[in-house]
């Protein structure tokens, strides 16, 4: 069974690992020393989506602290692919400069970081449905996990088991 805190841990290092990339390389700037400053961090090349990435890392947090209901779990996880969303952007188009860019570790790591917050909120998720249905899990007979009012047939009386047509050439 997985442990009720993994999800939540695990959308916190992604969250930290968001706030780091931002002062680590993500470009490599192709220009000689004498014209300045030869990398960019996430935080000197871009104003706005370092806000979206700050932001999205703060709320992470804060997502992560109240009880885990269903909302604020696909409000993580959408929250991770969105700023997964924003940063693969900029990884497929990196900006308008005179010089060429070159794509560095520190953009790979926040996408990274991104994923990490995603799959916490998802991780979660899955906890929670294992939990409401213990069937599902381990290859369980789906029609046992139902509630009764779910089970086929409506409210909890036999299961009709039909034979398929490969089973009757036999």
């Amino acid at each position: 069974m997985l442990n009720p805190n993994l999800g939540r841990v695990l959308s916190a290092v992604g969250a930290c690992l968001l706030i780091v990339t931002l002062f680590v390389v993500w470009y490599d700037i192709g220009r000689t020393a004498a014209e300045g400053s030869t990398t960019g961090t996430g935080w000197e090349t871009f104003p706005r989506l370092r806000i979206a990435v700050l932001l999205g890392a703060i709320l992470t947090f804060v997502t992560a602290l109240p009880r885990q209901t269903r909302p604020v779990l696909i409000a993580r996880t959408v929250l991770g692919l969105a700023v997964g969303a924003l940063i693969m952007r900029r990884i497929i188009d990196p900006p308008d400069f005179s010089a060429p860019l070159h794509p560095q570790l520190g953009m790979w790591l926040a996408f990274l970081g991104a994923l990490m917050v995603a799959i916490g909120g998802l991780v979660d998720t899955g906890r929670r449905v294992v939990a409401a249905y213990p069937g599902l899990a381990g290859g369980g007979r789906p029609s046992r996990a139902l509630p009764p009012g779910d089970r086929p047939g409506g409210g909890g009386g036999a299961v009709v088991r039909v034979p398929n047509e490969a089973e009757r050439t036999r």
